[in-house]
């Protein structure tokens, strides 16, 4: 039995389940914008803000890290730990995301854009009723 375990599963087995948030969320991320149904809008809202995270947190920003990083000392110490966690980060999104240029759009573009931002990178506008099901439409966009 499943009582009181968190989530909604979206009517499908796991693999899939999970596949459908990865799809849905690497389109949110390369278009800014997606419409689908209200379930699934709320689902991936998690998804995408766990990774716009992930991208803030992994970011470098300077780009005289790298050179940092290759003398000696402790500010090597410190820029090769900053290029590490990046790394670290980077591979982290890559295991989720389908598209490499989504994740650099998201480390590059994204990232600096939410630099500020403590969370709340979604929002979701609900819309009509799906013709055919009448299941409620929602727009998920990133603020």
């Amino acid at each position: 039995m499943r009582h009181r375990v968190p989530g909604n599963r979206l009517s499908r087995p796991y693999d899939q389940h999970r596949a459908l948030l990865r799809a849905l969320t690497t389109e949110l991320l390369r278009h800014d914008e997606i419409v689908t149904t209200l379930a699934k809008a709320k689902a991936v809202r998690s998804e995408a803000e766990k990774m716009i995270t992930l991208a803030k947190k992994g970011r470098v920003g300077e780009p005289e890290v790298y050179k940092l990083a290759e003398g000696g000392g402790p500010e090597a110490v410190e820029a090769a730990r900053k290029l590490a966690k990046h790394v670290h980060c980077r591979r982290q999104m890559n295991a989720y995301i389908y598209d490499k240029a989504v994740v650099d759009r998201t480390f590059e573009e994204l990232a600096v854009r939410y630099e500020t931002r403590p969370g709340g990178y979604t929002r979701i506008i609900k819309t009509h009723l799906r013709r055919g099901d009448a299941a409620p439409m929602a727009l998920i966009q990133l603020v």
